[in-house]
């Protein structure tokens, strides 16, 4: 019997939990909707490299999966872009202080 929840804890706002880098790890912290095509890749990646790359960059959205609005966020982002508006970087860094309340 193990004493680990069967469910992950809901990401708190600021706060990125810790994401096992396991097949299991990356697999409970996916959403549901990403979580399929990711144990579908895994289960047809080859041993070594292959694998490797593929746990990479599924950890990461895993762990990118935690950030609030991500999605909205990088639709707009993507509009923003192609509609030619270039943003700099200090904007950029006014936007975190001011969605992390430290202004």
């Amino acid at each position: 019997m193990s004493a680990q929840p069967l469910e992950p804890p809901l990401p708190s706002m600021g706060r990125v939990n810790r994401v096992p880098r396991t097949i299991e790890g990356i697999s409970d912290w996916l959403p549901e909707e990403k979580r399929a095509q990711f144990l579908s890749e895994v289960t047809r990646a080859e041993l070594g490299a292959d694998l490797a790359n593929l746990l990479s960059g599924w950890y990461a959205e895993a762990m990118f999966s935690q950030v609030p609005d991500r999605e909205e966020r990088h639709t707009k982002a993507v509009r923003e872009l192609r509609a030619g508006k270039k943003v700099s970087l200090d904007e950029i860094r006014a936007g975190r202080r001011f969605r992390s309340g430290s202004v």
